[in-house]
């Protein structure tokens, strides 16, 4: 697989001990890379790492497990918000140890879908682990297509809730643990090709024992190509337009 076809719109680039060494990779090879932060602080010199990438471009982020912790930087992430076009990682988590700050998460997730909205062409990646129903739902209500672009980021809930997410002009980024069920597997194929992007969510997922990185995201292009009945080059293809689309 060639590099220079691959998307991978979701990474923690800065997580990783080589962080400045795997930024040189990226746009080395050419791999559309989104790279996330997880509270405000830490974008600045992310941007600024990151200032002369072509390929290479940095998501203003407020994570919801961190909501407890940085919830007291919305005015920092409100005054870089006019600086970046990506916001990521936000959302909600509910699931168990994060559940007891749902209501903070609600609340700066609601203000920040309300901010991406009135500033307008915001592109978002959005965990939903756990509240994939409520993450939707607002934003259905806070951010319509017209205002923004979300992608849900290693989405886990039903295949009724996908639905629901695609109605509601939601994208996917798909990671390689989203393809090894049979269960799994069928979510995907429930959600439509033009709306599948590819995510490495490095340095949180393994193969093996080797972390992935944008460089891995082959591996999500030969299981995606499997499920959709193609070749590799083609399943590229399909995600690189689609990331032209959302991006237009």
């Amino acid at each position: 697989m060639e590099h220079r076809k691959l998307v991978d719109f979701h990474c923690h680039l800065d997580l990783f001990p080589n962080h400045l060494e795997l930024l040189r990779e990226c746009e080395e090879l050419g791999i559309k890379t989104l790279t996330v932060t997880n509270a405000p602080r830490v974008w600045r010199q992310n941007q600024l790492f990151a200032q002369d990438c072509q390929h290479v471009r940095v998501a203003l982020g407020l994570h919801p497990q961190l909501a407890h912790a940085y919830g007291n930087e919305l005015n920092l992430f409100e005054q870089y918000l006019s600086e970046t076009r990506y916001i990521g990682e936000v959302g909600l988590d509910g699931a168990s140890g994060y559940s007891d700050s749902l209501d903070i998460q609600r609340k700066i997730f609601q203000k920040i879908l309300r901010l991406c909205a009135q500033s307008g062409g915001k592109i978002l990646t959005i965990h939903s682990r756990r509240a994939a129903r409520e993450v939707i739902e607002l934003i259905g209500t806070h951010l319509p297509p017209h205002k923004g672009r979300a992608v849900l980021h290693w989405f886990t809930g039903s295949t009724k809730e996908a639905s629901l997410a695609v109605e509601t002009g939601c994208y996917f980024s798909v990671n390689i643990k989203m393809l090894t069920s049979p269960q799994k597997i069928k979510l995907i194929e429930r959600i439509p090709q033009d709306k599948i992007l590819t995510e490495s969510d490095g340095p949180f997922i393994k193969t093996g024992k080797s972390i992935m990185s944008p460089k891995d995201i082959g591996k999500v292009i030969e299981k995606l190509a499997s499920i959709w009945s193609t070749d590799e080059t083609s399943a590229a293809l399909i995600v690189r337009n689609n990331l032209k689309n959302l991006l237009s």
